[in-house]
């Protein structure tokens, strides 16, 4: 029997795609500035496939990773690398860069093993930090931190040369990235990452194998992040260690908890909503906000997105994504809510 809260009706999402596939158009007739608003939604499905990856891990599974900027990292300039310096086809790249990230992940995932919680955090923020030392220190191949020029991509004998080219490329790899994650979670596979976060000694008692399923969630995920800095890197065409900071790694949790936690499409939610609140929202209003607040420029990001965080785990736990379930089950079930008194 399905819970209140599951998803029951999912007719909306084929308008959804046909939205995502027509939006660009829709973008063009409108604005001048479409070139920028698609630059935006470029970015936003870029994150969105990282983010779905993150909440497999961390929504899913229980373990929280504070250094998926550097997963994201690892993709990007490894594609590069490939691409630009050995001669890679951009589309071999897409197979061989997020699985060679997948890799890192699994090496990451050891700790989780004897480790959880904030331990487990600080580790994986570690790891952040030395993906960036390591490409200043390889600056043979990657220019260090003065940053590395990307080409354009190519995919059969077609460039993307531009943000609406990239924009079609970008989502149908989110697309695959949502229907596969949702095939995951909805399998043997997806029950059983469930089980160990909500108790790994009941999920190692019913025969799960917690080696397994730990450095199976670190790999899927760090391969989604890989993805993602693949077509990070070939959309910006250049990148360098300040992309890729820890707040990149915190405001990616940021994402998936104002969407909601251990949903697909709450992480869809939550990084469309910050991407949009950061690029067209907060630009909007920062001078004014700084001179209201006697605060930097600079720190009106960090301070918008700590306290929409903090409003959301303490008013909102579930999410966008669960806000918007209650409303359809509120309304669906209006006439006869137990909540209002008859007359």
């Amino acid at each position: 029997m399905k819970g209140r809260y599951d998803e029951e009706n999912l007719k909306w999402i084929a308008p959804l795609i046909i939205l995502v596939i027509v939006l660009p158009f829709l973008l063009r007739g409108a604005t001048f500035s479409y070139r920028y608003y698609l630059y935006v939604l470029n970015i936003a499905g870029i994150y969105t496939i990282l983010t779905v990856g993150l909440d497999l891990l961390s929504g899913y599974t229980g373990l929280i990773s504070l250094g998926h900027a550097g997963f994201l990292a690892i993709g990007a300039y490894t594609s590069a690398v490939l691409v630009d310096q050995a001669g890679v086809p951009f589309g071999l790249s897409l197979i061989v860069s997020p699985l060679i990230t997948g890799l890192f992940g699994i090496l990451v995932g050891f700790p989780a093993l004897r480790i959880s919680g904030m331990y487990l955090g600080l580790t994986t923020m570690g790891f952040g930090f030395i993906v960036r030392r390591l490409i200043i220190a390889l600056r043979t191949w990657t220019e260090g931190s003065a940053g590395l020029e990307v080409s354009k991509p190519v995919l059969f004998g077609f460039t993307f040369a531009n943000d609406w080219h990239n924009y079609f490329l970008i989502y149908l790899f989110v697309i695959v990235v949502v229907v596969f994650a949702r095939r995951v979670m909805k399998s043997k596979i997806g029950r059983a990452l469930m089980a160990i976060r909500d108790s790994e000694h009941a999920a190692q008692a019913v025969g799960i194998n917690l080696v397994r399923y730990k450095l199976f969630a670190f790999f899927l995920s760090a391969v989604l992040a890989g993805l993602a800095g693949v077509l990070f890197a070939h959309t910006m065409r250049f990148i360098s260690t300040d992309h890729f900071d820890i707040l990149l790694s915190i405001y990616f949790l940021i994402m998936v908890l104002v969407g909601g936690v251990a949903t697909i499409y709450g992480a869809v939610l939550g990084t469309l909503f910050i991407v949009l609140l950061d690029f067209l929202a907060i630009p909007l209003f920062k001078d004014w906000l700084a001179s209201f607040m006697a605060v930097q420029v600079a720190d009106i990001q960090s301070l918008i997105f700590g306290c929409i965080m903090f409003l959301f785990i303490i008013f909102q736990p579930m999410g966008l994504y669960g806000m918007w379930l209650k409303m359809r089950i509120y309304w669906k079930l209006f006439p006869f809510n137990p909540k209002i008194k008859q007359t």
